[in-house]
């Protein structure tokens, strides 16, 4: 294969001075630009979106943390106040234990006490 002459170099570099010249023109022209800056403008929109979309993630994910920590109080406090019912329950049902019990020893009392009137003062009662 023969060499390159030196004219032959000078008409490739003036056909690749050419095209990159008539490269640059094509893409300077006003239809590249606007491309461009709808492609920006369409970029910015999107990670506008994507990040307002990953704040209200957040807040739902810290919602939802906070909705799972309520219901745990909730049901806990739902067993204490459960276990707090029974406890009263049990002190109401022992309280009124010990006033029947009160009551059938002053009921005995009484009828103790009537029985000894009546053997002191006889048959026929008082005059």
């Amino acid at each position: 294969m023969p060499a390159f002459t030196p004219d032959q170099w000078l008409i490739l570099l003036l056909v690749f001075l050419l095209g990159l010249f008539l490269g640059l023109a094509l893409m300077a022209s006003p239809k590249w630009k606007h491309r461009y800056r709808e492609e920006v403008a369409r970029r910015e929109a999107l990670e506008a979106d994507n990040a307002r979309l990953r704040r209200e993630a957040d807040e739902m994910a810290s919602l939802r943390g906070a909705a799972a920590r309520d219901e745990a109080r909730r049901r806990e406090a739902a067993a204490e106040s459960d276990v707090e019912v029974e406890r009263r329950v049990a002190d109401r049902r022992a309280a009124d234990r010990a006033a029947a019990e009160d009551d059938l020893v002053r009921s005995e009392r009484l009828r103790a006490e009537e029985d000894e009137l009546r053997r002191r003062d006889g048959p026929r009662g008082p005059l």
